[in-house]
């Protein structure tokens, strides 16, 4: 599992640097699923509609155009057409579980000191400080952790599909 620990924390490298390299642009689509949940979590005059329908259907845009962008840019320069891509990525995951296994745990480890522990220490606090807490934690969330995790995702995407 050591070689798997090893490859894992090269595609996390990898999309850490493309992520970074990419910012400007991570970050603005980033940026309108920061301000929705911010404002659905706090309310508010005009924010009527950031808690409802319309604002997780804004959020969901946001999303898909990121990860259409992002796998758009990386596979750009793919050996592979589009037809086999899918293909290559199960069976890379087929004959190296481990690999995924270990991207998986540090996935996990990413939750845990993303969300757990943030929500552990916000559920502590009185209500009016929590609501608080949760807007900005969700603002932070959505230009940072979100957006990277479809990063790494596409990245290793392109990585099984390189293999």
């Amino acid at each position: 599992m050591r070689e798997e620990m090893s490859e894992a924390w090269e595609v996390l490298g990898r999309s850490a640097r493309w992520f970074g390299r990419n910012y400007p642009v991570v970050a603005s689509y980033g940026l309108l699923a920061s301000v929705q949940r911010f404002m659905a979590v706090r309310g508010g005059r005009g924010s009527s509609w950031a808690g409802g329908a319309p604002g997780e259907v804004f959020t969901a845009a946001t999303r898909v155009g990121l990860s259409v962008w992002c796998v758009t840019k990386v596979f750009r320069d793919c050996p592979v057409s589009p037809r086999e891509v899918p293909r290559r990525i199960w069976r890379h995951g087929r004959s190296h579980p481990q690999d995924v296994a270990a991207g998986a745990a540090l996935l996990g480890a990413l939750t845990v000191v993303s969300k757990v522990i943030p929500d552990a220490v916000v559920a502590h606090l009185d209500e009016e400080r929590r609501r608080r807490a949760s807007a900005w934690g969700l603002a932070v969330k959505n230009v940072t952790v979100i957006p990277f995790t479809v990063v790494w995702m596409v990245i290793g995407a392109r990585h099984a599909v390189d293999q």
